[in-house]
């Protein structure tokens, strides 16, 4: 009886093992490495998009904050005057 249950143990052990290792040989097959650096430089590059579109949004905000882009045109339409 004890031979018995160490040989279904062992069976279902290897079965286990077996199928574990088929699926790690697919994650590193090369078409899904590919598919995982594709998917990693698309979020880098939607982070980067991301952040650029928060700075200028920002510098919108700051601009606006400190009167930067209404200072440099009356600057410009002074500048007009004196020609």
């Amino acid at each position: 009886m004890k031979r018995i249950f160490w040989l279904i143990i062992g069976v279902a052990v290897g079965v286990y093992a077996v199928t574990r290792l088929k699926k790690r040989a697919q994650q590193l097959a090369p078409d899904s490495l590919q598919q995982s650096a594709e998917k990693v430089a698309s979020a880098i590059r939607h982070f980067g998009d991301e952040v650029r579109a928060g700075m200028a949004e920002r510098e919108t905000e700051l601009r606006d904050a400190l009167g930067i882009d209404t200072a440099a045109n009356q600057n410009d339409s002074t500048r007009e005057d004196y020609r």
